[in-house]
């Protein structure tokens, strides 16, 4: 049986950042032990210990506050935690009409034109997207929408990386997000098979997976290389849409001053004004 709440606590104590101060230098183990992390949380090492094994049938609150605190959970790790509890009410999503939810979102995005928009599943397949969104994913309007998923182009595609600056940060924050936006069904068929295909394609993806990182998706600042090769930072808003288990991100500009580090004539009409 997966233990996922497991294999979450001993991905987290393993941090290197969790190793005490003053500990031994050829110290076997990087993080905190099973006893360090019990005696730190006020449980006994057995119980932690059925904790990691999946032995314990529901954690009470004060167990999983503790834990937090002691492997300095962030916000989102922290309610990842508690989803991860078995017999966890983690919500549902809308399974409506398929037609009808995507024509939703077509115009919602057709509706912020010309900003670049598009919506996400939650495996981070493009659900709709306008043609501003689908420039900045190179290759995309090569493919049939159902191929399209910005996580599996993070990872795979060479282009991203020219694409996106802060590439790494930003493929990073999407392994993250893949897990801690499917934390209520982890064995998902569907989402189990998009990691062993990311898995066989992309090294960084398996160990990030491993890592049980997890983060939304949240609002920044990032720079995008242009066709002609100037850079320009825009700023893009994540809409959550949580009844239908979507997304939505929206590029728009982030002001006058700093806003383009060059320009040049000939750029694609939405570098110019979003």
């Amino acid at each position: 049986m997966p233990n996922e709440l497991g294999d979450f606590l001993r991905a987290r104590r393993a941090h290197a950042e969790l190793t005490p101060p003053g500990a031994p230098a050829r110290r076997r183990v990087t993080g905190l032990r099973r006893e360090e992390v019990a005696a730190a949380s006020g449980i006994s090492v057995d119980y932690y210990t059925r904790l990691e094994q999946g032995r314990v049938a529901q954690p009470s609150d004060s167990v999983l506050d503790a834990l937090a605190r002691v492997l300095r959970l962030t916000p989102d790790a922290r309610e990842h935690l508690y989803r991860l509890r078995p017999h966890a009410d983690v919500g549902s999503e809308f399974h409506g009409d398929a037609g009808l939810l995507a024509q939703r979102m077509a115009q919602l995005v057709d509706a912020v034109r010309p900003n670049p928009a598009y919506v996400l599943d939650r495996l981070s397949n493009m659900v709709a997207v306008n043609p501003e969104g689908l420039e900045l994913y190179a290759g995309f309007e090569e493919l049939v929408p159902a191929q399209r998923n910005t996580c599996r182009y993070l990872l795979t595609d060479p282009r991203a990386r020219d694409r996106f600056v802060e590439w790494r940060e930003i493929a990073r924050g999407a392994v993250a997000h893949l897990r801690i936006a499917n934390a209520g069904d982890l064995q998902n068929a569907d989402l189990q098979s998009l990691i062993a295909e990311l898995r066989a394609a992309s090294p960084l993806f398996g160990q990030w997976w491993n890592e049980h990182i997890v983060e939304r998706r949240r609002a920044s600042v990032k720079h995008l290389r242009m066709p002609d090769g100037e850079i320009i930072a825009r700023r893009h808003e994540v809409l959550y849409l949580p009844e239908d288990g979507l997304r939505m991100t929206l590029w728009l500009g982030v002001g006058d001053s700093g806003e383009r580090s060059q320009r040049r004539a000939g750029a694609a009409p939405w570098t110019r004004e979003m």
